[in-house]
């Protein structure tokens, strides 16, 4: 991953689009890695019973995702200083989900302040979220 530098980030400029795409089977692991018993996780019988048409993306998972996003943008010297979101929509297996984001401010601080957002296959944002980060100088 490129270390992303203050002096090259300006007002505007989007990010990268990452895209991901669970499994069934990442979801039951990651199920059973977070202590998590949901059953509208792993199986589908029981997620129509609560309504779903499919079992669903931990929204734990979305939100690690993207911190990646976040993180793999800025490079291994930028820092996250705050990162929010809200899941707002269901999201499913087997389905892409894209991360994308744009700049809002740079401070002469060397912070960066950044609107991030989870699109699904149809362009859908199901997650809204901001973030404010740090970079190194060149």
């Amino acid at each position: 991953m490129a270390q992303r530098y203050l002096d090259d980030v300006h007002d505007g400029d989007e990010l990268p689009p990452m895209t991901k795409n669970a499994s069934r089977a990442q979801l039951y692991l990651y199920s059973a890695a977070s202590n998590n018993p949901h059953r509208i996780h792993y199986d589908r019988e029981y997620a129509a019973v609560e309504g779903h048409p499919d079992v669903l993306v931990h929204g734990p998972l979305q939100g690690a995702w993207l911190s990646q996003y976040v993180t793999d943008w800025t490079g291994p010297a930028g820092r996250i200083i705050e990162l929010a979101w809200q899941n707002r929509a269901r999201a499913f297996p087997e389905r892409d989900h894209t991360f994308k984001g744009k700049v809002r401010a740079v401070a002469a601080d060397g912070t960066v302040d950044l609107e991030v957002w989870e699109e699904d296959d149809s362009g859908a944002v199901l997650m809204p979220g901001t973030a404010k980060v740090r970079l190194p100088w060149r």
